[in-house]
């Protein structure tokens, strides 16, 4: 796992939804995308921000992690929505059987884009793009995760055909106070040191005052969104 969902990372996912709208935003423009279909399995889907969204695109999601903090999440999201139509499940993405109309990937997954296409009539991923900033120091990344242009020239080498839309999404990170981004900046970046810590915060973090959140680290987050014919 190169990601844990706990009490802290559920919480500030939650807060840069509501200060950002970044997985409204992406629903807004993955939903249209949606308009022939009636399943949607979302891979690896976290605490399913985006399917909470998306849920009024189509008939039913699937969501799956194997992450169980996180499914459990999504579970009391869907109940405090009153939403029917989402399924979440704890399982491995590789011991998926069945089959959807449509196999919904964010930020996960898009090196095995292909072992997914038999499950589905298509495919859709949203990868990353190479950001300019973001939300700790560079030199403490923990694995490279791949990027839209990566997954773009891997297609293009196995002649998959796909069409890519890009885009780009503000999808910083607010805080109530200093303390509360300095651990979130340590979270981010195991081993940081006190020197880099500060620094880091100096040079990012700025005033907002805006309702509950006095702080924020900005960061426009660029992503291209994959659709891929499946093979059912």
């Amino acid at each position: 796992m190169n990601f844990e969902w706990n009490e802290n990372t559920v919480r500030w996912y939650e807060d840069a939804e509501r200060h950002t709208g970044f997985f409204k935003n992406i629903a807004e423009l993955v939903g249209p995308k949606l308009a022939e279909y009636s399943t949607l399995c979302d891979i690896g889907c976290g605490i399913g921000m985006v399917d909470l969204e998306l849920s009024r695109y189509i008939d039913h999601i699937t969501c799956i992690d194997i992450h169980p903090y996180a499914i459990e999440t999504l579970k009391k999201s869907i109940q405090t929505r009153n939403l029917t139509n989402i399924t979440p499940l704890t399982m491995d993405c590789n011991s998926i059987e069945e089959c959807w109309d449509v196999i919904f990937i964010s930020f996960f997954g898009s090196r095995e884009l292909e072992q997914f296409l038999s499950h589905c009539k298509k495919l859709i991923a949203v990868v990353g793009r190479k950001s300019q900033a973001e939300l700790y120091p560079e030199k403490y990344r923990r694995f490279q995760k791949n990027t839209a242009k990566e997954v773009e020239e891997e297609l293009i080498r196995k002649g998959i055909p796909y069409s890519l839309t890009e885009t780009v999404f503000e999808f910083g990170q607010p805080f109530r106070s200093e303390e509360e981004a300095r651990n979130f900046v340590r979270t981010q970046s195991h081993n940081i040191s006190p020197h880099d810590l500060e620094n880091f915060i100096t040079e990012r973090l700025v005033a907002i005052g805006k309702g509950e959140f006095s702080l924020y680290l900005p960061r426009q987050k660029p992503i291209g969104v994959f659709e891929i014919e499946g093979k059912l």
